[in-house]
């Protein structure tokens, strides 16, 4: 988005998964009513910062096993999926079993169902070592 003032960046819930029909997917929701589905709307391209949190650990052992040290940039296409349809259910269910603590932000007449189809990633750990994956490589080698 060009607008300076339009930039947005939301911490969520998520939940990825391999599926048959979809590839690489990443599930979220949010409320319909947010500037966040507002842009999704208008742009389907999206970049998702994940980050493995340590806990607060700080311990060199942590370093050398790489736990806790890694962030993964996820880059892919937005689909709001249809209210209503057999998608929207499927993957709102698979969203909830994953983060069956937090149904505030999943079920309600006015959250939407978000599917990220993911189409790269950068992986980087704690030593700046970075890895590049994207989905078109894994049908190269077969």
């Amino acid at each position: 988005d060009t607008a300076v003032s339009s930039s947005h960046l939301s911490l969520m819930r998520f939940t990825y998964l391999h599926d048959e029909e979809d590839g690489e997917v990443v599930i979220m929701s949010t409320n319909r009513k947010t500037k966040k589905f507002e842009m999704l709307r208008r742009q389907t391209g999206v970049a998702l910062l994940v980050h493995d949190f340590d806990g607060g650990n700080n311990n060199s052992s942590d370093t050398a096993s790489g736990s806790g040290r890694r962030s993964i940039t996820l880059n892919g296409k937005c689909r709001i999926l249809e209210k209503g349809s057999s998608d929207e259910s499927k993957y709102r269910e698979a969203h909830l079993r994953h983060n069956p603590d937090y149904p505030q932000f999943i079920v309600g007449k006015d959250i939407a169902v978000l599917l990220v189809e993911v189409a790269s990633a950068r992986i980087c750990d704690v030593n700046d070592k970075v890895v590049h994956w994207n989905v078109l490589d894994q049908y190269k080698n077969k």
